[in-house]
């Protein structure tokens, strides 16, 4: 790796923290061999900060310390104390510097000086820190275990839904159908799963308007269950004790439901969705059950606690 682009790669992370703190800070990285790679003052940075950085990422850079951890054994009596009088008082204890690795090889150490050194050593390891990646995961296909291919075809085909794939080769084959509106699919066939035919289950659809559903499927000729909702107001149970015939009555929400099952006894639902939970619900907004606003806000109040608590403590 390019140590001067590994070294801007590292003081522009320290300066993002440095910014997110509001405490400016001077950034220094000198290599194993003394030299400087890197130096910088932010804005605001008191101007001595550009020495101490310096001489914290000297340190790091010979010694393959964190000042801080330098500090104790720096004192008098202790095995290091004689490194502080030594290379013209160019070592420094004061947390704020850490050795810099590159695949468990020491190359440089950075420096950083700009507030107390309890925020010196705090934005030095957040700028240390490997960022995180978000890594987006989007489910695309459910496989239904299915005893008889071309039955659950001509199934989901009367269905409505858009058939993409039918490959067939020995005992092998493969059938991709997606729903309307759908980004996930689902696939079924011969020898693509081992699990029990019918034994899928609880398998969401959304829709719109839940009896306009129902109807479209009537008119296919695919049996569906009644609209029903749930009077816990949250999801529906497993236990249909909790279940009530004909939808939510104020038609709130995820709150309404239908079902239906393939020839196998693959169990779908519909859930009828008008507006969509974003993790904020506005005051006076009604879409969702009493029950789903409390929690919704319940989890946004504890969220910004949260927050305000660690905004404190930086």
């Amino acid at each position: 790796m390019d140590l001067f682009a590994y070294a801007k790669e590292i003081a522009e992370r320290i300066e993002a923290a440095s910014t997110k703190a509001k405490v400016p800070m001077a950034v220094c990285v000198i290599d194993i061999h003394g030299n400087v790679i890197l130096k910088h003052r932010m804005s605001g940075a008191p101007t001595f900060s550009l020495e101490l950085s310096e001489r914290k990422a000297y340190t790091s850079a010979l010694v393959g310390l964190r000042t801080a951890d330098l500090s104790p054994l720096v004192q008098p009596g202790q095995a290091l104390f004689p490194l502080m009088g030594v290379a013209g008082g160019r070592f420094c204890s004061m947390g704020g510097g850490a050795p810099l690795r590159i695949d468990g090889e020491l190359v440089a150490g950075v420096g950083i000086s700009g507030g107390t050194v309890e925020q010196d050593v705090e934005i030095l390891e957040a700028g240390l820190r490997e960022p995180t990646v978000r890594i987006d995961m989007k489910l695309e296909v459910v496989v239904l275990p299915v005893s008889d291919a071309d039955r659950a075809k001509r199934f989901y085909g009367d269905l409505g839904w858009r058939l993409d794939i039918d490959y067939a080769a020995d005992a092998y084959r493969v059938i991709q159908f997606t729903p309307p509106g759908s980004d996930c699919s689902i696939i079924f066939g011969e020898n693509v799963t081992t699990a029990t035919p019918g034994s899928v289950q609880g398998l969401h659809l959304i829709v719109s308007n839940i009896e306009a559903t129902r109807e479209e499927l009537h008119r296919r000729g695919i049996a569906v269950s009644g609209a029903f909702h749930d009077t816990g107001g949250i999801f529906h149970h497993a236990d249909t004790k909790e279940l009530v015939s004909g939808p939510n009555p104020q038609r709130k929400s995820y709150a309404s439901y239908a079902s239906f099952s393939d020839p196998d006894g693959n169990g779908w639902v519909f859930q009828e969705i008008t507006a969509r939970l974003t993790g904020h619900i506005e005051d006076g907004d009604e879409s969702f059950t009493p029950e789903l606003t409390s929690i919704v806000r319940g989890a946004e109040f504890d969220r910004r606690r949260r927050i305000e608590i660690n905004a404190a403590a930086g």
